[in-house]
Parts: structure tokens; C-alpha cells; sequence
């Protein structure tokens, strides 16, 4: 199970109606925009998984982080 998928499965436990589907054509932004803000760096401080930590500096772009947390959400669920 991939982190994504683990956390639409949590999400979806705390659903308590009906799950409304909608499509946003707005080129990947609203997905960019969610996962940017509303998930935390999901790596510990001296994690060599981070893609901040491969560009030399702790500070990294937007692009940079999301193209992290992306590569995150698709790996398997650390144990």
C-alpha cells in the first residue's frame, strides 16, 4: 500500500456522508496547492530521502518540495 493510498483510506474513514467526486481542470494546480500546504515534510531531519537535502540546502523551492512529497506519496508505506 502507497502512502496515498493509506491516507485516502484514513480520509475516508472520517467521512460520515457520501463522498461528492468533482473534476477541477485547472492543470494540476488545486493538487499542487493541497499537497504544498497540507502536508508536512514527511522526512526526519539528516533524512538522505529528502530532495531538499540533494539540492545542498535545507531551504528548497516549491517545486522542489512538491516534486518530494509527490515521490513520497507514491512509495510504499514505511513500517
Amino acid at each position: 500500500m502507497t502512502n496515498r493510498e493509506y491516507m485516502i483510506n484514513l480520509l475516508l474513514d472520517g467521512l460520515e456522508s457520501r463522498l461528492n467526486r468533482v473534476s477541477i481542470d485547472d492543470g494540476g494546480a488545486s493538487e499542487e496547492a493541497m499537497i504544498y500546504y497540507n502536508i508536512n515534510c514527511p522526512y526526519y531531519a539528516g533524512d538522505k530521502r529528502a530532495y531538499c537535502r540533494k539540492e545542498g540546502s535545507l531551504v528548497s523551492s516549491r517545486e522542489v518540495c512538491v516534486d518530494c512529497k509527490v515521490h513520497w506519496l507514491e512509495q510504499e508505506v514505511d513500517e
